[in-house]
């Protein structure tokens, strides 16, 4: 694929996490610093971590500084706008965007995420390329959460790990049949619907009923 393509791929998705980690942050009431340390553990953990499987190291967010860089302007811009952003008018309008924007962050890190791992000479493993998708996509934001100490989201609320592995799978499989950019188009696309799906609808993994015994 593209070089130049896989950049703008990673600079959205890297925008994107930061400021979901920032504005996690926020509400954890963390001061600056704990703010911009969510914002690129948020857009750079689940890379990082990746790259420690795959024995890629040192980490790319080391020998290439540049997404930690945007993190960090990204934290800063949303310790900025937060206030005028939650005193908006359009502030639920405006966070169903910001919610979408993360559905396609979903998308564009698990496609990055396989590609490194075929990159690295893993591609007949269908197993480790495709975790390493969905951990590239999921990663950041599991490593946030339980630095802010709460149960992580992806564990116990919403559909997002769900949504990225059927698209992580179609991946692995499609490109010799459809060639390399039609199928991480493609491969976007099931993603981003899935996720956005059910941010619409509000829909969530079922969970099994808690029971307390005296």
């Amino acid at each position: 694929m593209d070089a130049t393509f896989v950049f703008i791929l990673e600079v959205i998705g890297t925008v994107t996490f930061a400021f979901s980690g920032a504005y996690v942050a926020i509400n954890q009431d963390l001061d600056w610093l704990g703010i911009v340390l969510m914002a690129v553990c948020t857009a750079c953990g689940g890379g990082m971590t990746r790259d420690v499987i795959l024995d890629n190291t040192p980490a790319n967010l080391f020998k290439n500084p540049t997404y930690v860089i945007m993190a960090v302007v990204v934290a800063f811009i949303t310790i900025a706008i937060y206030k005028p952003l939650m005193k908006h008018e359009k502030r639920k309008k405006i966070m169903f965007t910001i919610d979408t924007l993360d559905a396609v962050g979903l998308a564009i890190f698990t496609v990055v995420g396989m590609q490194v791992a075929q990159g690295q000479g893993f591609g007949e493993n269908a197993f480790l390329v495709c975790f390493c998708g969905v951990l590239s996509a999921v990663g950041g934001g599991l490593l946030r959460d339980i630095m802010v100490n709460r149960t992580p989201l992806v564990l116990s609320k919403e559909i997002y790990a769900t949504a990225s592995l059927p698209g992580a799978i179609f991946y692995y499989y499609a490109p010799p049949i459809i060639g390399e950019v039609p199928a991480a188009i493609v491969t976007l696309v099931i993603i981003f619907v899935i996720r956005e799906w059910a941010i619409i609808n509000k829909k969530n993994l079922p969970m099994v009923e808690k029971i307390i015994v005296d």
